[in-house]
């Protein structure tokens, strides 16, 4: 297991459960709107840990068991768990499994697709087919290497996912993201092939743990994503009875990254009200 990130603060403990492909630091725009009250930690998942292979896990249940076991190594109780994507589901599992660590969960834009598509992944999977392949491919063929920050950033620049990003997210991810290699370029720091692993192996029983969630829950949508779509909220809501639910305008999947000053400022909000 790799050190807690650590962004700053000091305070309550707040922990950042990042998404697939996106290591803790890159967001530190995030993170950068709740230091001034609280202690924000970033506790790398396997993907991150020298040495660890995809084949080690056939699901995500291994993950949020391993935040159960940072949290426990670092002694800390009474934790708020701010999830993202993945981290929304890791945070969900853990919070459900040990409800002594977290006074509080905040869900972001989580992997918790409706049960129909759910039920179609189920029955690929026993024919041996990927759910979502071209998410699968998008990640087996991404690209490793530039020549130095600037390029790698420019070229992310480019691309339409990156679109809505401000530049201190994408300079957060560069900077995350990316590593010095011997002949002075950069690479990935998150490997392809465990990005890849984890998107073929989207949960498909994630709904059975909402109604044990116990901590108080505030759940965030970005308006346009494509993950965490309306139909999901809606169920979710009634699953939550006592949750709070915000939706983001004019933003996507990657909300916290596009959108931090808003995604802090309802976290702020739920907490402090």
């Amino acid at each position: 297991m790799t050190d807690v990130y650590e962004f700053g603060g000091t305070g309550p403990v707040l922990h950042i459960a990042h998404a697939n492909g996106f290591p803790p630091g890159t967001y530190r725009p995030l993170a950068a709107t709740l230091t001034d009250r609280y202690r924000v930690i970033g506790l790398p998942a396997r993907p991150l840990w020298p040495g660890s292979r995809p084949e080690e896990v056939a699901d995500w249940h291994p993950l949020a068991d391993d935040l159960v076991r940072g949290l426990d190594r670092l002694g800390l109780r009474g934790v708020v768990g701010v999830g993202h994507s993945m981290g929304g589901v890791m945070t969900l599992w853990a919070a459900v499994a040990r409800p002594d660590l977290f006074r509080a969960v905040v869900l972001i834009d989580p992997v918790i697709l409706p049960p129909h598509w759910l039920l179609l992944a189920r029955v690929l999977r026993r024919f041996g087919r990927t759910p979502r392949p071209s998410l699968v491919r998008g990640a087996l063929n991404r690209r490793r290497t530039w020549p130095d920050r600037q390029t790698c950033y420019d070229y992310f620049r480019s691309k339409p996912f990156f679109a809505r990003w401000p530049d201190e997210s994408l300079w957060a991810y560069v900077e995350a993201g990316t590593r010095e290699r011997p002949d002075g370029g950069v690479e990935l720091v998150y490997p392809p092939e465990w990005e890849a692993h984890l998107f073929a192996t989207i949960p498909t029983d994630v709904w059975r743990s909402i109604p044990r969630l116990r901590a108080p829950a505030l759940v965030i949508r970005g308006a346009q994503s494509g993950t965490f779509f309306p139909q999901a909220q809606r169920r979710m809501e009634r699953m939550l009875p006592q949750g709070r639910f915000v939706v983001i305008p004019d933003a996507g999947h990657m909300v916290p990254l596009e959108r931090p000053a808003e995604v802090g400022a309802a976290i702020r909000e739920f907490l402090e009200t």
